[in-house]
């Protein structure tokens, strides 16, 4: 009795063993795979980080672009702007330079590939940085309110402007053929739009590349880390 007894504790013991070493096993086995699996997101996030890095750069650029742009132009706007009262004694030459400056803009679009693959792909949730990814929505949402006021100033200028001035303007010769145009007050307000509505966009570009620069520092800082 005491040897079977004996022997039943040994096989008990034994089989405790092995079950005990399986759990050990599986959990080292699951601790590997997550050190692995937070190495290759570590990885994948360097790689976001130094592309969303290049892209503000190259937003920077363009938004300095845009910003000189809208300052001529709303320069050039407010000039024609005093001379309306004379606008019919100017040169057919000036007349045509006038009348151009309204459609005439230049607009900014974000180099946000980057952002958008990684909302995409659910990738976003990669960027550890609480503070990095505030800024990249804060941002985004700019970028958001810049497309709508330029959408809006596209639309006003293509369905009202543009017919406006091609009823009564030669392409051809550049030369007003319905002096009517230059004392439409129609025509003559667009140009006090064109000159409010490009003064909020020189705004919000300035604002776009504040956040753009205070973002590209919080990137550069991780990513030296």
């Amino acid at each position: 009795m005491l040897m079977l007894k004996l022997s039943r504790n040994g096989r008990s013991a034994t089989l405790l063993i092995e079950i005990l070493m399986i759990v050990i096993g599986i959990n080292v086995a699951l601790w590997f795979e997550s050190w692995f699996q937070d190495l290759q997101d570590a990885e994948i996030e360097e790689r976001y980080l130094a592309d969303l890095r290049d892209d503000l750069l190259t937003d920077i650029e363009n938004l300095d672009i845009v910003i000189r742009s809208g300052e001529a132009k709303s320069q050039q706007v407010a000039q024609f702007i005093d001379l309306m009262p004379t606008i019919s004694d100017l040169s057919p030459e000036k007349q045509a330079q006038a009348i151009y400056t309204p459609p005439n803009y230049q607009f900014f679009v974000p180099s946000d590939f980057t952002y958008r693959s990684m909302q995409e792909s659910g990738d976003f949730r990669l960027l550890r940085n609480a503070e990095i990814k505030k800024s990249v929505l804060r941002l985004d949402r700019r970028h958001k309110d810049i497309a709508l006021l330029q959408k809006n100033f596209l639309q006003a200028i293509d369905d009202g402007y543009i017919p406006l001035m091609m009823n009564r303007f030669d392409i051809a010769t550049m030369s007003v053929t319905d002096p009517t145009l230059l004392q439409d007050q129609l025509f003559r307000n667009y140009f006090l739009y064109t000159k409010q509505d490009t003064d909020t966009m020189v705004v919000l570009y300035r604002l776009a590349r504040s956040q753009s620069e205070e973002l590209l520092a919080l990137i550069e800082e991780e990513l030296a880390e």
